[in-house]
């Protein structure tokens, strides 16, 4: 709001004197120094006129009708606390230690005693409007570099909330306890369905605690785009936090990918507080723990990480909070703690909304009490996700000419292979290579997605089942997908030997194209004439969490073949645009 002293770019003095002779003498010195000067004769008088005119300078005598001094100094000290500072001096004949201290209780920011000289007065009012002035000038500095902080924020906010995906199905709580907020929540869609989610807390909160959110952000979004996976890009993500931060801030968080067609949950907790899967009854099917300190503490991950394995069901939940929620304080210093956020969550789980619920009951529970830490909170639905698989196309509605083998029999448009052999199959995945390559040559289209699919699920099926000899049957039960994890990561890291060969040759055809996918492992191959035959005797056979792979790729493709024993697998995929 624009006073009246800046509607006139000059400067307002206020004097408060009982006196009509004080008044006109102190009047007539401050207008020798450039003031407009207004004058009130008790001390009531003068808080109405300080409230009107919003001056830049009170003089103030001490005993007055109606309203001493010190009454009234309180009273204008008090309705200024939000404005630029005003100087208030008491003017006195009281030459007494007592009079002094009371002035400054009161607020007054300097005192006069009766009798000085005309030079003596206005040298102490240019000393008192030059520390007024300063103050304004710091103020001015302050709004300005708040307005840029707002900004900064509404820009970071922009870069990291709004590109977020599905931000209609899952639930998200960030009250900050400052502009900025030290929280951050993440989620995107890998290219085969998978969704990704990631809430990370900085350490403390503001501005300094924000500063890796925005490169956090770009990683977790370019990786999960790329389709590498969750375990890659925590890896990433660590190294990039340790070189990136300094050595007092690192990042607690919770990663967790929700795979629908393995009826999975796939889960990494580093430093937070536990993690919590609900059934839609409210219950609490599994806490994720932290396994791991937080991220960027460390320079590589420890040795034994890994991620947790968890059997979902389409209709429960994952949350992920931050300790701002279970350390959230009430007026009798009590905690907000974990039992009263499992009530919370379970509530919210019942009544079908969890942030919601969640954030009310916090609120309630700390009511007016300053908000210590920033407060975060992400819901993630494990079901409705499969859907999202783009590409997953009919083949009958292709024209015959586009499904005919004759751009098979011509030449490629382009072939790509890799070869990985021993201990590099357990640390390099060329899945991100390969639809690099592809994007690259053939450009970015969402049917890309369905590709990524079919070369992920034929290249794991190769290295797990053809080099590792993992059998299938350790996932035929949901629990069974953990120690299959297990497994596979200790006959991982004891690779000696062994192959995966993968090629791809891109065939154009009219208004399309067709990818041929060739993969041969060094495996011992399986007899896949009894695969099927097993599965069309057995009816209940595709409710296993097994051999899904299979299924989903059949869907996905053109053809599937395997050859030589089942140690060479060859698709065909089709699109058109």
């Amino acid at each position: 709001m624009t006073t009246f002293s800046e509607k006139r770019h000059i400067k307002l003095a206020l004097v408060v004197d009982d006196s009509l002779m004080q008044c006109k003498v102190l009047s007539v010195l401050l207008k020798e120094e450039g003031y407009r000067v207004f004058t009130a004769n008790d001390g009531a008088r003068g808080v109405a006129m300080y409230i009107k005119y919003k001056p830049d300078l009170v003089l103030m005598d001490i005993n007055m009708p109606i309203m001493n001094g010190y009454e009234a100094a309180r009273k204008i000290k008090g309705l200024s606390q939000d404005n630029s500072l005003c100087p208030l001096i008491f003017i006195t004949s009281m030459d007494t230690d007592q009079a002094f201290i009371e002035s400054i209780d009161a607020g007054g920011d300097g005192i006069l005693v009766r009798p000085f000289s005309p030079n003596v007065f206005k040298a102490k009012i240019k000393s008192i409007q030059r520390i007024s002035d300063l103050y304004g000038q710091v103020k001015t500095l302050q709004q300005a570099q708040q307005k840029d902080a707002e900004l900064a924020e509404q820009l970071m906010s922009g870069v990291i909330e709004a590109r977020n995906f599905s931000r209609d199905r899952i639930g998200i709580i960030r009250q900050a306890a400052e502009l900025f907020s030290g929280d951050i929540q993440l989620t995107a869609l890998a290219p085969n369905g998978d969704v990704n989610v990631m809430l990370g807390d900085f350490t403390g909160h503001g501005l300094r605690s924000s500063i890796g959110a925005i490169p956090l952000a770009e990683t977790f979004r370019a990786m999960t785009k790329k389709g590498f996976s969750l375990f890659e890009i925590i890896t990433q993500v660590n190294h990039q936090l340790y070189d990136l931060l300094p050595a007092d801030l690192f990042l607690a968080a919770g990663f967790v990918s929700i795979s629908t067609h393995n009826a999975s949950m796939y889960a990494f907790n580093a430093g937070l507080p536990d993690g919590y899967l609900f059934s839609e009854l409210g219950e609490i099917k599994y806490q994720l723990s932290s396994t791991h300190p937080p991220l960027g503490v460390l320079p590589n991950l420890l040795p034994d990480s890994q991620l947790t394995v968890v059997s979902i069901a389409e209709t429960d939940r994952m949350i992920l909070i931050s300790d701002g929620i279970v350390e959230a304080r009430n007026e009798a210093g009590e905690m907000f703690e974990f039992e009263r956020f499992e009530h919370a969550a379970k509530q919210g789980v019942l009544e079908g909304n969890v942030s919601k619920h969640v954030q009310q009951t916090v609120n309630n529970f700390c009511q007016d009490m300053p908000q210590e830490d920033d407060i975060s909170l992400i819901d993630i639905p494990c079901g409705g996700w499969q859907q999202l698989l783009v590409g997953s196309h009919d083949f009958e509605h292709f024209p015959d000419k586009l499904l005919s083998d004759t751009s098979i029999k011509t030449l490629p448009a382009w072939h790509w292979q890799l070869s990985l052999r021993g201990k590099r199959l357990g640390i390099i995945n060329p899945i991100p290579m390969a639809m690099s390559q592809i994007n690259e040559i053939e450009g970015h289209a969402d049917h890309w997605q369905s590709l990524y699919t079919i070369l992920t699920e034929l290249f794991i099926n190769s290295l797990d089942h053809g080099v590792l000899g993992l059998s299938s049957e350790l996932k035929a039960s949901a629990d069974g997908f953990s120690e299959y994890f297990k497994e596979r990561e200790h006959r991982l890291r004891n690779l000696e030997e062994g192959f995966v060969e993968l090629q791809l040759s891109h065939h154009p055809v009219p208004n399309g194209g067709r990818v041929i996918i060739k993969v041969k492992d060094s495996g011992k191959g399986f007899d896949i004439t009894k695969y099927y035959k097993d599965r069309d005797v057995d009816s209940a056979a595709k409710l296993k969490f097994s051999g899904r792979g299979i299924d989903l790729v059949e869907q996905l493709c053109d053809s599937l073949d395997y050859q030589e024993n089942g140690t060479v697998v060859e698709a065909s995929y089709v699109w058109t645009s």
